[in-house]
């Protein structure tokens, strides 16, 4: 049996804003003495516990060449535009629900697939509508970059093409799972790969993949343990609002 269960050491609030709303919120949160960190990279330094409330640009998700291409799922998602604003702490006190509460989990699942089960998923019509084209575009990068991206997440002895099916199957599972657990009569999926072979867990962090789910359980990236201080192969919930996440905004 699945063991899913919380563990409070570890908790973010995610906030999606429009301009103005953002705007008005910055001018209210500064008047109080609490200061922004901006993401100038990657975009999941927000989630380290170093920062207290931090935030990422529109601009930002295509600044960061080691990314570039995976965020590429942002660009063409219903948060295209918006300023992502991440919080260690809730900002009901402004007029504010998140959209997203992300939190340390004692989760540990029953199987993980094989890679014949891995190709069967991002088969699926579900992922082939889903996925930008640019995130499937891995022949146009240049192999030194791969190289590069291999070397910075600390991986050895693994071809990216390989690697890369992976990460696909890995946000495959989030938009039509086949390897889930159930939390009161709901579907909850799951990362199906350890940290070394997931990639882009900020997708499913943010929401941006798996936004139809009321909870999720992910598996930081590499880039997330590097960027953000998270915790190599340990499973975070991801518990989704379902509502507006800003009365200031109304709009999502």
């Amino acid at each position: 049996m699945d063991i899913i269960s919380s563990c409070y050491s570890y908790q973010k609030f995610v906030y999606w804003l429009n301009e103005s709303a953002f705007d008005a919120f910055k001018a209210d949160i500064m008047t109080d003495g609490v200061s922004l960190t901006e993401a100038r990279k990657a975009v999941c330094s927000p989630l380290s516990k170093r920062v207290e409330l931090g935030y990422v640009l529109p601009s930002a998700w295509g600044r960061f060449e080691l990314c570039k291409r995976q965020l590429s799922w942002y660009r063409r998602s219903i948060y295209y535009g918006k300023i992502l604003l991440v919080s260690a702490f809730d900002l009901d006190a402004y007029g504010m629900r998140y959209d997203v509460l992300i939190r340390q989990s004692v989760f540990k699942p029953r199987a993980l697939p094989s890679e014949e089960e891995k190709a069967q998923l991002i088969k699926r019509l579900s992922y082939k509508r889903s996925r930008p084209e640019e995130w499937e575009d891995i022949a146009s990068q240049d192999m030194k970059e791969k190289e590069r991206w291999l070397k910075v997440m600390g991986l050895r002895g693994v071809k990216f093409e390989d690697l890369f099916v992976s990460h696909c199957a890995n946000h495959a599972n989030f938009i039509e799972p086949a390897f889930f657990t159930h939390e009161e009569g709901d579907i909850v999926p799951y990362s199906i790969c350890k940290t070394s072979h997931v990639c882009s867990a900020c997708m499913e962090w943010y929401n941006i993949i798996g936004r139809s789910f009321k909870k999720k359980l992910v598996v930081p990236c590499p880039g997330a343990v590097l960027f953000a201080g998270l915790i190599t192969n340990r499973y975070y919930e991801v518990i989704h609002c379902n509502e507006s996440s800003t009365v200031v905004s109304g709009q999502l």
